[in-house]
């Protein structure tokens, strides 16, 4: 059983900061839990960490060679460290430590995972793009909005209008602390984002502002599944984002799951 301390502390990013972060905990022996969210289609996983050194890991596809193999096909995902968090016993030998070593690996060869060069841990701080970093186009940036908009109404017909306002606006808050490039949005009573600082859009990399919606429409997804199943949560969303959907794709923001819904 997890049990959190009270003097906890979180560093986040994306899934390009993992070797930064891992690197971190491991330098100031930091242990807590380290959760990853795939944001290209249906991930998750906890990897716990003592004295800096990975000790436990638990996902939603299985074990922990399960978990870390699938981890090595990951593209996208947010991640977060809560220092403080522990989990009871070790769960993991040193044959799956040295598989973790690999999986981080290939995700640097892969381009997936930045490599280590100076310390990028990410609190709340949003950064300048470099002129070389694409920024985002207003075309893509109208289908993100529209996206955003058919997600929270299909939301809306689930839980209701008023109770959809309060779940997006927490899931914006949540991909916000991950994301600092959606911290200048906001939804409106419509349902539709509004931006409250214009001015860092023309700073911030398109990337990010990808990776970012892609969290957003995930977790609105993940929001569904407990209501009406893994399947119909995906279905809904794939059903709600409409003509829009292939943009997304194109755009590696939503990812249909085939597999899933042959079942």
């Amino acid at each position: 059983m997890a049990q959190a301390t009270p003097f906890g502390s979180a560093w986040q990013g994306s899934l390009r900061d993992l070797a930064y972060i891992i690197n971190n905990i491991r330098r100031v022996r930091a242990f807590g839990r380290l959760t990853l969210r795939n944001t290209a289609r249906m991930g998750l996983a906890h990897l716990y960490f003592r004295s800096g050194r990975l000790v436990h890991v638990v996902g939603n596809r299985g074990g922990a060679n399960i978990t870390l193999t699938d981890l090595a096909e990951w593209t996208l995902a947010t991640i977060r460290f809560e220092r403080g968090i522990a989990m009871g016993g070790e769960g993991i030998n040193a044959e799956q430590e040295r598989l973790f070593d690999d999986v981080l690996m290939r995700l640097q060869r892969r381009g997936v995972v930045l490599t280590p060069e100076r310390p990028r841990i990410i609190e709340s701080h949003i950064v300048a793009a470099a002129r070389a970093e694409q920024l985002i186009t207003p075309f893509e940036w109208r289908v993100l909005v529209e996206s955003t908009r058919r997600v929270s109404l299909a939301v809306a017909h689930l839980v209701g209008p008023r109770e959809a306002m309060n779940v997006l606006r927490d899931i914006l808050d949540d991909c916000s602390s991950s994301f600092p490039a959606l911290s200048g949005l906001q939804i409106a009573p419509s349902g539709y984002l509004q931006v409250t600082r214009n001015a860092q859009f023309d700073r911030v990399p398109r990337r990010e502002i990808l990776e970012g919606f892609a969290a957003l429409i995930t977790i609105c997804e993940y929001f569904c599944l407990p209501i009406i199943g893994e399947v119909d949560a995906h279905r809904l969303i794939i059903q709600a984002l409409g003509d829009v959907g292939p943009a997304l794709v194109s755009l590696g923001v939503f990812q249909i799951n085939r597999q899933l819904l042959s079942r």
